[in-house]
């Protein structure tokens, strides 16, 4: 965990949370937890943020973005998080991250891991835990693809249709709607917002798609 040697100081920190809007996640889950921690040291939270929805693996998300931008100011000193996935999927980025927040006299505090990102063991355990969460990914994508061709060869040989993908919501009668009000002058944006549904199903009933 996160140490100073001079506590007369006031340190700032700031918190992140990252949750998945999929899996109804709740921010207040790790961010109750991170307030407890950070008022059990003394330090004075500055600043909270909050990507709802985004994924770990995309090095761009509104709210990393704006702490980044407010570490650059040197706003705060230590970001918290639950645990160090919170930050990134992705060994490069998260080394990349630190590294850049190390210019910045940022560091990194993870309750989960325990540890000072910015000692050199630090250092050599994040590259070690980074890497096992990158191949813990790997490991999910792999078995999920591995279940769906499992199911589409099960499909192929009992002739049940099954397909992987959204199901195909165009019917005839939609098809008909379709091109009636193609034929009105309508837009494929107009066509799509009027029958409820996606502009890539008008434009392949458009262009001669595969009926159902």
């Amino acid at each position: 965990m996160y140490a100073m040697s001079i506590q007369s100081k006031t340190i700032k920190i700031c918190l992140y949370s990252r949750v998945s809007t999929l899996l109804g996640q709740d921010p207040e889950h790790q961010l109750v937890h991170l307030r407890q921690y950070a008022q059990s040291k003394g330090y004075v939270v500055v600043a909270e943020f909050i990507d709802r929805g985004v994924s770990g693996t995309r090095e761009r998300r509104p709210a990393l973005d704006e702490m980044l931008a407010r570490a650059r100011n040197r706003e705060f000193e230590i970001i918290a998080v639950s645990a160090l996935d919170r930050l990134g999927r992705n060994t490069k980025h998260m080394l990349n991250l630190i590294d850049e927040l190390k210019n910045h006299r940022v560091s990194i505090l993870s309750l989960r891991e325990g540890i000072d990102f910015s000692s050199p063991m630090g250092q050599m355990m994040l590259t070690v835990i980074s890497a096992i969460a990158q191949l813990e990914r790997s490991l999910i994508s792999e078995r999920i693809k591995n279940a769906l061709a499992a199911k589409k060869l099960v499909a192929i040989e009992s002739g049940s249709g099954w397909r992987c993908g959204r199901p195909n919501v165009v019917t005839n009668e939609i098809r008909d709607k379709v091109l009636k009000l193609r034929s009105q002058g309508l837009s494929v944006r107009a066509i799509a917002k009027e029958i409820g549904i996606g502009k890539t199903s008008v434009l392949r009933i458009l262009n001669g798609g595969p009926k159902r």
